[in-house]
């Protein structure tokens, strides 16, 4: 990233504020793809919290609701409704990601010990997408309108995300 001393000029360190992007994206398309497998045969009470497809949120629905799925069987319209769901889900905070371990039936307490790295990735993911990861506290000289960012941090938080991953897919 160069050499010497000081800190680097945010243009310098913006490809590791799009890691922290993509690393948050990469764990949300595995949450994801896991949902996508796994909620379709979820419990009655699970899939209770899914609405119907094209309905917005999970509402009671009438049978004239059910005319536009005729000649589909149950299993198809139930894979209707949760791919919808899934097209607006995201995975914001570590209790998103508990409720949906929890809904495809894996145990959170063998998986929550990355809980505190995925809730900094997270929240720096917001920062820097919400806010282009400004710092609004930083005043005064040699202080910065923008967050420090290093590779070390950011290398850190990838093998963290790595290791929750390989966690979870070793629950499956």
């Amino acid at each position: 990233m160069g050499k010497g001393s000081g800190r680097r000029h945010h243009s310098k360190t913006d490809v590791l504020r799009a890691a922290v992007v993509l690393l948050h994206a990469a764990m949300e398309d595995l949450l994801r793809s896991i949902a996508y497998w796994k909620l379709p045969s979820a419990s009655s009470e699970v899939l209770s919290g899914i609405p119907l497809v094209s309905k917005t949120p999970a509402i009671k629905f009438t049978l004239g609701d059910l005319v536009a799925f005729r000649g589909q069987g149950v299993d198809e319209i139930i894979q209707s409704s949760v791919e919808g769901f899934l097209e607006r889900s995201n995975y914001n905070n570590t209790t998103d990601i508990s409720s949906l371990l929890i809904n495809v039936g894996i145990d959170v307490t063998k998986v929550n010990p990355y809980y505190p790295a995925l809730d900094l990735v997270m929240s720096r993911r917001h920062q820097i997408v919400h806010r282009a990861d400004r710092d609004d506290k930083a005043a005064g000289k040699g202080k910065h309108n923008i967050t420090s960012i290093g590779v070390n941090t950011v290398e850190k938080w990838a093998t963290e995300v790595k290791a929750f991953g390989d966690s979870v897919l070793a629950e499956l």
